[in-house]
């Protein structure tokens, strides 16, 4: 993920050179300016396949975390002498961690604004752990 966007010179120059190699931009005819613009117009719309290849490996590993998650709540729970008692501390706790999962990245979203992804990323997973730690302690 990039921190700053390309500037609109940067952009007209690089999309002159892909579309006509060696020209300069302002030797270019009005039609052809308009081609160079068209393509950048066109080109903000596409993603970028680094960033989804990176997204998908992220989303797989989340879900194997849950996998683990759930497995280790079971065993926890299946080799407890109380297991009733048992699987409500762990309920509580699972559910403090979403919870606090999802007002940490709430909370980092407000703070910093929509496009930062990451920064929702690290509050959403301070605040769920820090929710999951505390239910667990105060049990």
């Amino acid at each position: 993920m990039k921190s700053k966007g390309r500037t609109l010179n940067e952009l007209v120059a690089k999309k002159t050179n892909e579309i006509y190699l060696t020209k300069h931009f302002n030797d270019l005819t009005l039609e052809q300016k308009n081609k160079v613009y068209s393509e950048i117009v066109k080109s903000s719309g596409k993603s970028n396949p680094d960033v989804n290849r990176l997204m998908k490996n992220i989303s797989s590993a989340g879900r194997g975390l849950i996998v683990l998650s759930i497995g280790l709540s079971v065993y926890t729970i299946t080799s407890s002498e109380k297991k009733l008692e048992t699987a409500g501390r762990e309920a509580l706790v699972a559910g403090a961690g979403i919870g606090g999962g999802i007002a940490g990245g709430a909370i980092a979203g407000l703070a910093c604004g929509p496009g930062a992804p990451v920064c929702v990323s690290v509050g959403a997973f301070i605040g769920g752990t820090l929710a999951a730690f505390g239910v667990s302690i105060a049990w």
